[in-house]
């Protein structure tokens, strides 16, 4: 239950507020000096433009300079604006090669802070915690208190992100202790406590979480930066003490506060809990099913993951269950076994209550199929190696059979790459020409000339517009639309177009899905799923078989080689 941007903003600011410049030096780059830059670097005023432009100017000033620690400044101002790019890493690289042997009382700590901080915001949290322990040892060894209770509180967000809270506790506890003492450092104490709330959530100790949140809900103003938070984790409170009523309301109250800002996980999270309260108060599956697909969707969206919201996928198995939805159910499951998945790699550490929500029976049914599904598997492969030991003829003429298919998709490929796809009647020439021809065809179609150019001329737009990209589309619908009526529409389509109405709309779909997955990098890390919905098609099975029909290739083949 932690917002990963805020998280990530904290720890940044955090350090800079660490920061003990000392510098006196007078020298003037535009008239600003070192710490009249850090000052413009730091002020949430500016906008990232103008805070690229002043650490560029600082850079300068600090090459210039000569001074090791300036050039790190500067440097470091650079990875914040930077952060999760690989840029980050790269200035975080340089820091530590020039101060590695040098240390001072900020870095290179600093540096590998900076590591930590990319690692972890590319989910890649061992890694974080092993650069956040090194930069532990060098502001341990520099005396520098500060900074080392800020590596500590960072320490146990990973901890915590790790599934470990009873060690991150007294983490910030100590934190708390410190800063809550020191007049300029409010927004820290408000942030531990905010930290300390969660870590009750996990340990079970509800109570002790709702005493840190209403105290701060008394006192912190709603422009609060964390103030969405504690009303988001109130309402979590209220849902574990069974309160599902007056959980809805601050959850709802909560949506509409973190929606304002960029925090899609958090918002997955209370999605979640609003669906849970919808659940258990109305006993409206329907209802609930929808926020429950709204948590998936951002997630698929934006690949994050979290524990905290792990059953939100249990709970549309269930559903999918109850409803016999087996496509559904299976999609779920895969969907938690890809979460599953990454907590392993992390060395996450579920709680009891998942592992036991993991084994409930509404899943055993899933483990099961897969067992069979794991089980028939290796019954083929102990079949096919039996035929190959009866007849090495036939591994041989499978072999060439495989080949020979694997040349004929890889021309499929390289065709389909070298050649444009054109939208149909994409210029009013072409359309012209084929005018030019319908009075000799008049007779062969039966239809009054004007109605065909008519209906053609709406075709053309219709191609035009790319309204062939709408979902649902039916021939009785776009007839309505063009003011006439299926058959005649039917009867155009088939001649003129020489295909019927369900081949001409999705070949125009799979055109347009070619041409922008040739083009559209990022089009190309979509979901199958996500591909075939953004063309029109209702699932992504009606989508794969269009494009095989179309193209003789399989759109996860095409994709992959585009790719390599």
């Amino acid at each position: 239950m932690k917002k990963k941007s805020l998280l990530i903003f904290f720890f940044v600011t955090g350090i800079i507020f660490s920061q003990q410049n000392n510098s006196k030096n007078k020298l003037l780059v535009k008239n600003l000096s070192f710490a009249e830059l850090d000052k413009k670097i730091n002020n949430s005023n500016l906008n990232l433009y103008e805070k690229k432009a002043y650490s560029d100017l600082y850079y300068k000033k600090a090459k210039e300079s000569g001074d090791i620690y300036k050039i790190s400044d500067a440097m470091y101002c650079k990875a914040l604006i930077h952060a999760g790019k690989p840029s980050q890493l790269k200035y975080a690289d340089s820091i530590i090669s020039l101060t590695k042997d040098k240390p001072n009382f900020i870095y290179p700590a600093r540096g590998y802070m900076l590591r930590a901080n990319y690692f972890q915001m590319k989910l890649n949290l061992n890694q974080a915690l092993k650069n956040v322990l090194i930069a532990k040892k060098f502001s341990k060894s520099s005396g520098n208190f500060e900074q080392n209770l800020l590596i500590k509180r960072y320490i146990g967000l990973i901890k915590i992100e790790l599934g470990r809270a009873e060690e991150a506790l007294p983490l910030f506890l100590e934190n708390l202790d410190y800063f809550k003492n020191k007049p300029d450092k409010t927004l820290d104490v408000v942030f531990i406590k905010w930290v300390l709330s969660d870590i009750y959530i996990r340990l079970n100790k509800v109570d002790t979480a709702l005493s840190y949140i209403n105290n701060e809900l008394l006192t912190l103003s709603d422009t609060n930066p964390y103030y969405p938070y504690f009303v988001m984790y109130k309402g979590i409170c209220l849902y574990l003490k069974g309160d599902f009523v007056h959980s809805k309301h601050y959850i709802e109250k909560a949506i509409d506060l973190i929606k304002k800002t960029d925090d899609s996980l958090n918002l997955a999270i209370c999605y979640y809990y609003k669906g849970e309260n919808i659940f258990k108060t109305e006993k409206s599956t329907k209802k609930a099913t929808l926020y429950f697909e709204m948590v998936d969707s951002i997630l698929v969206k934006k690949k994050q993951y979290s524990c905290d919201i792990r059953d939100n996928y249990i709970r549309l198995i269930e559903i999918a269950k109850s409803n016999k939805n087996d496509k559904k159910q299976l999609y779920y499951l895969n969907r938690l076994i890809e979460i599953d998945n990454y907590f392993k790699a992390n060395n996450i550490i579920l709680t009891r209550n998942i592992s036991k929500s993991y084994d409930t029976p509404n899943l055993l049914i899933e483990k099961e199929n897969l067992i069979k599904q794991i089980k028939a598997e290796n019954n083929f492969f102990s079949m096919i190696t039996f035929s190959l030991i009866l007849g090495l003829g036939f591994s041989f003429f499978y072999i060439i059979k495989v080949k020979k298919r694997n040349r004929i998709f890889k021309k499929r490929f390289s065709e389909l790459m070298e050649t444009p796809t054109l939208e149909k009647l994409d210029n009013l020439n072409e359309l012209n020409e084929i005018k030019k021809n319908h009075e000799e065809k008049e007779k062969t179609i039966d239809l009054p000339i004007e109605m065909v150019n008519e209906i053609l001329k709406k075709l053309h737009e219709f191609e035009t517009n790319k309204k062939y990209l709408l979902p649902n589309l039916k021939q009785t619908d776009l007839a309505k639309q063009f003011d006439s009526n299926s058959t005649y529409l039917s009867k155009i389509i088939n001649f003129y177009k020489g295909k019927n109405f369900s081949q001409y709309i999705n070949d125009m779909r799979i055109d347009y899905a070619i041409n922008k997955l040739k083009k559209d990098k990022k089009f190309r890390k979509y979901t199958i799923k996500a591909i075939s919905e953004e063309v029109g098609f209702n699932n992504s099975e009606s989508f794969a078989k269009a494009f095989y029909n179309n193209t003789g290739l399989q759109p996860s083949y095409f994709i992959k080689k585009i790719e390599e």
